[in-house]
This record gives structure tokens, sequence and C-alpha cells, in this order.
């Protein structure tokens, strides 16, 4: 979770994003909120809550009993009472909540029916908060070959995958994985080469990639490597300009911000397609991703997920994130109003 002072004042204007750890918060929650800054969730406004959704679930009881569901639970206050004994936050400080979560099938406290009554309770952001479940986990986004992957829409995991680390290994080559963690690779290149602090070369990674034209592109690395170091810079120039040009972003005259953003755009169709897919409603059926947001059930996708993983050999999870669905429900125009399918 993150540190919290001794007074917090209570600002009704704050959206509250609860994660399950640090790779969510530090690495795609990060570039997300960064490539779309309307959504207005600020790195502060994100709590680690440190352990999976059925210790949630058995703290809500402690808190509210076995028939929580038909109470009106104050999440902010069931987590910060538990992580601060002397310090409160309340759903009324917040304007919306967010919670993300991974599935956990291969848990020992995984329950159907448990996952289900959290799925179906958590379903509005503006009130009681609104869960996303990813599928088998939150490296789900990672699980791509390329952009657009139309192989995508019918892959699975099988639910012998497991635990956790095994599925990660799968998907720690994947592209989508080098382009987000881009930032963060730059950033340990400045530390481990150059010695600066993690604070400067947050600086430095956030001015290369703000750059948007290939003309004199090594020559600009060189300038923004030689305010924060005056030796050794030109195996890390070259080594920059080897990660930039690979994403071919920036022969196309945009930031990576930029590119990042058209990035996340396409895994939020490519997931959006897939999640009506999983409600088996045929595809043609749809115009635009439009219509297929209007057609998405969270909870009939968790039902059907549920269904086709029972089986604990020949059992499958259908990949899907789901967590980039705050984009869209925020705001659908910013996936690019009415786009085609």
């Amino acid at each position: 979770m993150n540190e919290i002072g001794d007074f917090i004042p209570r600002k009704r204007s704050q959206n509250l994003l609860i994660v399950e750890g640090n790779h969510e918060k530090n690495i795609i929650f990060r570039q997300l909120f960064k490539c779309f800054p309307e959504l207005n969730i600020d790195m502060d406004d994100i709590w680690i809550y440190g352990t999976n959704i059925y210790v949630l679930y058995n703290d809500i009881v402690k808190e509210y009993g076995e028939d929580w569901n038909v109470e009106d639970v104050d999440l902010p206050f069931v987590i910060s009472k538990k992580q601060y004994l002397n310090q409160r936050r309340y759903k009324d400080d917040f304007v919306n909540i967010i919670l993300v979560f991974d599935y956990e099938r291969h848990d020992p406290n995984f329950s159907e029916e448990k996952i289900m009554i959290l799925q179906e309770y958590f379903n509005d952001m503006a009130n009681v908060g609104q869960l996303y479940i990813n599928y088998p986990m939150i490296e789900s986004y990672q699980d791509i070959e390329c952009i657009p992957d139309d192989n995508y829409i019918d892959k699975k995991v099988s639910v012998t995958i497991n635990p956790g680390r095994k599925y990660k290994a799968l998907v720690n080559n994947s592209p989508i994985k080098k382009i987000i963690e881009l930032p963060e690779k730059m950033i340990e290149i400045l530390i481990e080469k150059l010695f600066v602090s993690e604070e400067d070369g947050e600086v430095c990674v956030k001015e290369l990639l703000n750059l948007s034209s290939d003309e004199s592109l090594k020559q600009e690395i060189g300038k923004e490597l030689e305010v924060i170091s005056k030796k050794n810079i030109i195996t890390v120039q070259f080594q920059f300009e080897d990660l930039i040009r690979k994403l071919n972003y920036i022969n196309r005259n945009i930031s990576y911000w930029a590119y990042l953003r058209e990035v996340f755009q396409d895994l939020i169709k490519m997931n959006l397609k897939k999640a009506v897919r999983i409600q088996n409603s045929p595809l043609k059926n749809f115009n635009n991703y439009r219509d297929l947001y209007n057609a998405l059930d969270l909870t009939d996708v968790l039902k059907q997920q549920n269904s086709m993983s029972s089986d604990f050999k020949n059992g499958y999870i259908w990949i899907l994130n789901t967590c980039l669905f705050i984009v869209v429900d925020y705001n659908m125009n910013l996936l690019i109003n009415d786009s085609k399918l």
C-alpha cells in the first residue's frame, strides 16, 4: 500500500486504485496513467494491498460478517484499518474506487462462490467500487505475440499452469513487455552504468521518451545524457538509440508516450473483443467497439471462466486482461470514437 502520512486530508476529488502488488503499481499503471492523463489518477492514489482477492474476502467478512454483500461495505475503511492502526480512509473520501486482482484459480482458498460474490457486489466504481479480475493474472496483458494479434482471441492456458511464476515465465519474452517496461529498463541502465540517482534517471528518461523526431536522434540523446553525467555516456548513448529505434515509433515522428497510448488502445480492443467472445456472443453481431463495450458483462465472463476451468486436469482459463477496461469505463471515446472492428 502507498505510504500515508500522519494526517490525511479528505480530498473528495481523489480516485482510489487498489492493486495486489508492486508490478501493477510501478509498471502497468504508471505507464497507463501517463498515456491517459484524462483518467486523473495519481500514483499516490494507488494502494498496494499486498495479498490476493481471497484474503480480501476474508477481511471483509471479519468486518461485516458472512452476509456482508447485503451491507454497505466501505472498502477503503476495511483496508486502511488493517494496514494502519491509527489512520482511516473512507469511501466518501473518493470519487471512484477501483480494485484490480488476479483470478488465482490455483490458490488453496479459491472459491467460485466467493469470487462471484465479489464480482457481483463490486460493480460500481462511483459507489462501493469496481472489481477487475485478470485471467490468470495481471501479466495477461503481456501474452500477445504482436499488435494486433489475431491469435489472441482463442488463446487459453491450462489450469495446470500454476503457481503464477510458471505463467510469468511463459510471457517473459513478450514484445509487449519490452514496450511497456522500456522506461524502467532505461532507468536501470542509467543507474548501473552512469551511477546516477533514480530520481535523476527518471527525469532524463522522461525527456528522452518525449523525443519525436528521427533526425539527429543520437545527438539529442547525447545532450540529455550530458545533463546528468560527463563521463562514459557514449555506450549508453548507442544503447538508448538502439532501444528506441527497435520500437519503430520515432520514424513516425511520434513520441514513445504517443506510441504507447496506441499500444494500450490496441490491447484494450483485443481484450474487449475477447471478453465478449468468452460470453459466447458472436462477434459478427457487433459493428464497432462501442457495441462490444455495451455488451460487456464481467460477471458473465467470470461465470464462463469458472465453468471452463473447473476440470483440474483438462480445464483451461481464457487469457484475458480486464483491468485495461478502466480506460473505456472512464470514457469510451478514449478508445477512438466508434472505431470499427
